[in-house]
């Protein structure tokens, strides 16, 4: 067989993956600000009952739709763990995961609160 096409396909390779990386960083970024953004309306009163920061899971599809919410680590204030899954809920839809990523969902986890 004639193998001359093989270093090129392995450099193009590479590059993909690299392209990839950067989409997943970028697209990883986007989703952490979303949800910064609004995790600073937590209020006075539900920050000052929190000993941490509640900490979340959820899976986000290809589609940017949200399931398998969780709550991880509680933050010792029930308003708080409560703000923080509906924070996430809200959210919701985040926009589409990128085809070129590979990915058909994706996992993020998330501290909100105010620590």
């Amino acid at each position: 067989g004639d193998t001359r096409d093989a270093p090129v396909a392995a450099s193009k390779g590479k590059k993909q993956a690299a392209a990839g990386n950067a989409l997943e960083s970028h697209y990883s970024g986007e989703i952490q600000k979303k949800l910064a953004r609004a995790n600073r309306r937590v209020s006075k009163s539900i920050q000052a009952k929190a000993r941490n920061n509640a900490r979340v899971v959820f899976v986000v599809a290809a589609d940017g739709s949200v399931s398998d919410l969780q709550l991880t680590e509680s933050s010792g204030s029930a308003e708080l763990d409560q703000f923080a899954l509906t924070l996430v809920r809200k959210q919701a839809p985040f926009p589409p995961i990128p085809p070129e990523t590979g990915k058909s969902s994706w996992v993020f986890k998330a501290r909100i609160g105010p620590f």
